[in-house]
């Protein structure tokens, strides 16, 4: 570019000494630099016109070959030109070779606008969702795929969830909707569609066997309770005591086992919770600690509350007391005798928060992952002894996954253990009288007491 304007440059300068002495020795200087100038000038100004037109015209045509300094910007239009229709042609490629991968996916894809507008899709959302080309491009997706929930997904109310539902092609599909994170500079999104028939099927049929087995035990353990407290009775002095005594504590955790199962199931096959009660948290938490109490029996946990009273959820009341009633007994159960649990229940920015601390044994970091998994447990033949089912904190995580609350568990080996749960704020509410309820009990107070087997 330098180049070329040091030769244009030269070339006037060279021309306009030659004109200079031309017109010094004709007495026409003036008149010659005149002229010269006009023609420069209309040189110039004809490049203009030939630049505007390829400009404003087909650019795929090639400049006219010149010189001067118009060479030199002809030569760098054309290459760039060439550079931009090779990056166009590199571009289309990459975006066919996309749209191929994507109509070979068996996921349905649906690219959606920020008004939620259909874009484009694949042959799968045709196949799963019902979608039909061209008539639903432009369309609101809304519109053509009918779920209440469908609008919280993409609104973003629900980040990093995906949506259950049965396919408008055939109600016997599953599908799972979820939105990716937006991308072409934040104008367009994906909604991915995925076929989870079988998997849903095989939930249900484990679901169905889980509740039907439970059911069925139900009766055989019954009748072995009642069988056996009768012969407690007639056999206290002989030496069937003890393994009658043992038979029938084996027989109350088979019951307890049963009914949690029992429990889950409900629980699954239930849902989001509609969240049409309002519970009243506090007065609920006075109630199982005092239950707590009972499970800890002679082995004297010092148990304190400290709960809003005027904080409310609106939910379902059995649930949430699965919940917290499980958190709070297994602090009694596997804790030693004489430990201190403390149990809060408080607002938070953006909610409210329930929590749980012991000041027992803790747990190692590497079991805390897996202490939501069924019959995952820290330590068998401790938590066998302590009458846990392995299914409390399971129970948990599958309530706490209707209301979109989060559990958190944090342990310290030799220092204890906390679990919280953060509670989202639009199903928290406060009641006209709020107030704090601060309750202790100590075995102290309630030395009649005995372990009691809860179901």
């Amino acid at each position: 570019m330098l180049r070329a304007w040091r030769n244009e440059l030269l070339c006037v300068a060279l021309a306009g000494l030659v004109l200079g002495g031309v017109g010094i020795a004709t007495d026409l200087t003036t008149i010659l630099l005149s002229v010269a100038l006009v023609g420069y000038v209309g040189w110039h100004a004809f490049h203009l016109i030939l630049l505007q037109r390829w400009l404003h015209g087909d650019r795929g045509k090639r400049l006219p070959v010149t010189c001067g300094i118009w060479e030199s910007v002809f030569d760098g239009l054309h290459r760039q030109g060439r550079r931009d229709r090779q990056r166009r042609q590199f571009l289309e490629r990459a975006v066919s070779e996309l749209r191929q991968a994507g109509e070979r996916l068996p996921e349905a894809l649906v690219v959606v606008s920020q008004d939620n507008q259909v874009r484009w899709f694949n042959s799968a959302a045709e196949r799963l969702l019902g979608l039909r080309r061209p008539n639903d491009i432009g369309k609101n997706i809304t519109d053509l795929i009918d779920h209440p929930m469908l609008e919280d997904i993409l609104a973003g109310s629900m980040p990093g969830q995906s949506l259950e539902m049965a396919s408008p092609v055939n109600g016997a599909w599953m599908l799972s909707l979820a939105l990716s994170p937006s991308f072409g500079g934040g104008s367009q999104r994906l909604l991915t569609g995925k076929d989870i028939t079988q998997f849903h099927n095989l939930a249900q049929v484990r679901r169905d066997f889980v509740t039907n087995v439970s059911h069925e035990l139900r009766t055989p353990i019954t009748v072995f309770l009642g069988y056996l407290e009768t012969l407690r009775g007639m056999a206290e002095s002989s030496r069937l005591g003890e393994p009658i005594a043992m038979m029938e504590s084996q027989a109350i955790r088979m019951r307890e086992l049963v009914n949690d199962l029992l429990l889950l199931s409900r629980i699954e096959m239930a849902g989001r919770s509609k969240a049409d009660e309002i519970v009243p948290i506090a007065d609920m938490l006075a109630t199982v600690v005092e239950e707590a109490q009972l499970l800890s029996g002679t082995r004297g946990h010092h148990l304190s509350l400290s709960a809003d009273s005027g904080l409310v959820i609106r939910g379902d009341r059995s649930e949430l007391q699965s919940a917290f009633s499980n958190l709070i007994f297994n602090a009694v159960r596997h804790t030693p005798a004489g430990t201190e649990i403390e149990i809060s229940w408080e607002g938070r920015a953006g909610g409210a928060r329930f929590e749980v601390r012991d000041f027992g044994e803790g747990i190692s970091p590497h079991h805390l992952p897996r202490l939501t998994e069924r019959f995952y447990r820290v330590d068998p033949s401790r938590a066998r002894h302590s009458g846990g089912t392995g299914l409390g904190l399971a129970i948990v995580k599958h309530v706490l996954e209707h209301y979109d609350a989060e559990l958190t568990i944090n342990s310290e080996v030799g220092r204890g253990s906390s679990f919280a749960c953060q509670f989202p704020g639009h199903l928290v509410d406060k009641t006209p009288s709020p107030g704090i309820k601060n309750v202790r009990i100590d075995h102290s107070e309630i030395p009649e007491m005995r372990t009691t087997s809860l179901s």
